[in-house]
């Protein structure tokens, strides 16, 4: 078995030398690395890197955060995506206006929205604490590294054994960061480059020619087919929209009325929101949410009716209004070939 230290300064020297210059990383505030971290799950890098600096620009405190309201605060996020941990950032801010910023791993837990990897992010990085952490990029690391074929739940687990025994005390925030770099940028999913690690010479899959077949994958979950119909109602310079109500997705956010349309009352649902008026097809588009894939039949309607439904607001009030990616794509469609007059 290799010794600790020596683990610790390959990868340690390859990160001083290699390690990627990003704008979180220039900041010690456990705020600005809070916010990264909630950002970077589950999103790459360089979409997240603009988001960051729009984000620190606009709440650069977590006490400004928790006083801003929710439309402002998904209005910057939208796009993202993921909008649970756009809310649970606000309602952690909210909890850290009201406690303080906590100081321990422990405490960090107990700020809503802050689950083990993210707590161990933030106590090391920014306050240097022996607090260890994994993600995809370090359980694959792990994998590999070690030659453990374990799949879901059991992977998970021990990596999380063997990242508190490889901690290293004098520099965690560095060590935990150096592992997800690691593993982003030479360890990577289908491409990895071996000839390029630092931890070749110890890498059991490299070894045995295996970094291709590590981590094994769990049972992907099945592809949910989903088809929807939005009307896009036009009337007097302005369209109409509505918000998303609690328990859907997007909730608290704005969108076109929408309906399944395999729902033998989708139409009728439709027509009783908008109103009467001259329906123009648009055609499809697709988006994916996880393992959901969405069928979008978008359409035009033409109304004289003022739905109580519906809040009515110009293409520059909507500019500012927090939408789903596929409703502004829509709003885009619509207004590449209609004005609300017409």
């Amino acid at each position: 078995m290799i010794p600790k230290a020596h683990l610790h300064k390959l990868l340690l020297d390859w990160y001083d030398s290699s390690k990627r210059d990003l704008p979180w990383r220039k900041s010690s505030e456990p705020y600005a690395v809070w916010v990264s971290e909630i950002m970077l799950q589950q999103t790459q890098v360089a979409t997240v890197i603009p988001y960051w600096l729009t984000w620190m620009a606009s709440f650069p405190t977590a006490k400004i955060l928790a006083e801003a309201d929710e439309q402002q605060v998904l209005s910057i996020w939208q796009g993202l995506g993921y909008y649970r941990r756009c809310r649970n950032l606000l309602a952690g801010a909210k909890w850290v206006s009201e406690h303080g910023i906590p100081t321990t791993l422990e405490s960090w837990l107990e700020v809503p929205g802050v689950g083990r990897y993210t707590a161990g992010a933030i106590s090391s990085i920014a306050q240097g604490q022996r607090s260890p952490l994994v993600d995809g990029n370090v359980e694959r690391v792990y994998a590999r590294l070690t030659g453990d074929h374990s799949i879901g739940k059991d992977l998970h687990s021990a990596a999380w054994v063997w990242a508190e025994q490889k901690m290293c005390s004098e520099r965690p925030g560095d060590w935990n960061q150096a592992l997800m770099e690691l593993g982003a940028m030479i360890c990577t999913p289908k491409t990895p480059k071996c000839m390029e690690c630092p931890l070749s010479s110890v890498c059991v899959a490299d070894s045995s020619n295996q970094s291709l077949i590590l981590p094994r994958r769990s049972v992907a979950a099945a592809i949910k087919r989903l088809n929807h119909a939005v009307w896009v109602p036009g009337r007097n310079g302005k369209f109409g929209v509505r918000q998303i109500p609690k328990g859907q997705w997007w909730e608290g956010m704005w969108e076109f009325p929408r309906a399944e349309t395999n729902d033998p009352f989708g139409a009728e649902q439709l027509r009783q929101i908008v109103g009467e008026g001259w329906v123009e097809s648009f055609g499809l588009i697709r988006h994916s949410v996880t393992h959901h894939r969405i069928t979008i039949e978008v359409s035009y309607v033409r109304t004289d009716t003022q739905s109580p439904e519906l809040v009515w607001l110009t293409p520059t009030e909507l500019a500012h209004l927090p939408m789903p990616a596929p409703q502004r794509r829509i709003l885009k469609m619509i207004l590449k070939i209609r004005s609300p007059e017409t």
